[in-house]
């Protein structure tokens, strides 16, 4: 198959390294992948380094009329048997796309709280059932709605370079807890600031991701006004974040709100228990007890009490990683997740040999 992919994105998030890594599985498997976006963008840059095509598609708001025609000849050019939209900008100009060029599209939802622009498509994938429900109480027909978890390469196949602990000033026995994710307020990083307060020294908290934003420079002033500054490791946004995240004791997702975290299945993958919110798809990751401990949204003082059992316990803290990682063999897998999107887009050019156009229920926006 021929797919021609389409994401608006100036910046790098989980749909970004989800894109990047579903591409480079299917061309893993013998289809052909392109790229059709911002020229300038994390996304393109990751496309062009792969040898993949890439064509600059700005999509300035969501009526950019030259923007819909252009994506309409690139599919062309470039012969897609689809296109394939994500997040609402890509689903809205892949679905106008490919009914220009009389090609099918699909979308790829990644949020629960986006559900407008998505029934041009006519298959959605949802990274998680959390997302498909949101999805189905939008009004769309759960018949075009299929769920597919991320799934990440798996990081124990590169040998481990450690980077962290050589880094930091850190205290002998330090047991290092980690939030990789983009630093927003619904990532609940001040939760974690606010639970490291509550655990003792040997505690430390490391945060991945761009902290030049507001809300980075607001978990600083945080970090120091709840005393934690010297516990708290700022690494900013980093390449190798699956690789420094094998450093870790734990992974921390405090979120506030949550399709799936790639984070989690990283996690998983790399053998780490996880301290999460039971919010969102994250309960469709961590098995509560199972592969980590799962703690009510907002409670920090819960937080804590689940980063110092984890800490006080090697033992269990390598039962809960081991089988998180058979998890992520299982469900959470590259290959597992390139066969689910494939086979999406197998029985819609099977069923779909004519355009139809796709319908919402009765009373729900398009």
């Amino acid at each position: 198959m021929r797919i021609l992919f389409v994401l608006h994105s100036h910046s790098y998030g989980g749909a970004e390294m989800h894109l990047s890594e579903l591409a480079r599985g299917l061309a893993a498997c013998g289809h052909e992948v392109a790229f059709a976006g911002p020229a300038d963008s994390w996304l393109a840059e990751r496309f062009r380094a792969a040898g993949f095509a890439c064509y600059h598609l700005p999509m300035h708001g969501f009526f950019d009329a030259w923007s819909m025609v252009k994506l309409a000849w690139i599919a062309r050019h470039f012969g897609a048997d689809l296109i394939h939209g994500h997040l609402t900008r890509g689903a809205f100009y892949a679905g106008i796309g490919g009914r220009l060029a009389g090609v099918p599209a699909v979308a790829t939802a990644h949020s629960t709280n986006a559900g407008k622009h998505f029934g041009r498509a006519q298959r959605i994938i949802a990274v998680s059932r959390a997302v498909a429900d949101f999805l189905v109480g939008e009004g769309y027909d759960p018949a075009r709605v299929t769920v597919v978890h991320h799934g990440v390469a798996d990081p124990l196949l590169v040998a481990l370079r450690p980077v962290l602990r050589a880094a930091l000033t850190l205290p002998a026995g330090a047991v290092l807890c980690g939030i990789v994710a983009r630093l927003v307020r619904a990532k609940g990083h001040d939760l974690a600031i606010d639970a490291l307060a509550d655990c003792p020294e040997p505690i430390h908290l490391v945060l991945i991701g761009d902290d030049s934003t507001p809300w980075g420079r607001a978990m600083r002033e945080r970090a120091a006004a709840r005393g934690v500054a010297q516990r708290v490791h700022f690494l900013g946004f980093r390449e190798d974040a699956p690789q420094c995240m094998r450093e870790l004791e734990m992974v921390l997702a405090p979120s506030r709100r949550e399709a799936l975290s790639l984070t989690l299945a990283e996690a998983a993958a790399a053998g780490l228990p996880v301290v999460a919110a039971r919010v969102g798809g994250i309960p469709e990751v961590v098995a509560d007890g199972e592969t980590g401990l799962l703690v009510p949204a907002e409670d920090a003082p819960a937080l804590a009490a689940a980063m110092r059992r984890l800490a006080a316990d090697p033992g269990l803290r390598a039962q809960l990683g081991a089988q998180g990682r058979a998890r992520y063999l299982r469900q959470f897998s590259l290959e597992t997740m390139t066969a689910g999107t494939a086979a999406v887009y197998r029985q819609m050019l099977g069923k779909d040999k004519k355009m139809i156009r796709p319908q919402m229920n009765a009373n729900k926006r398009k």
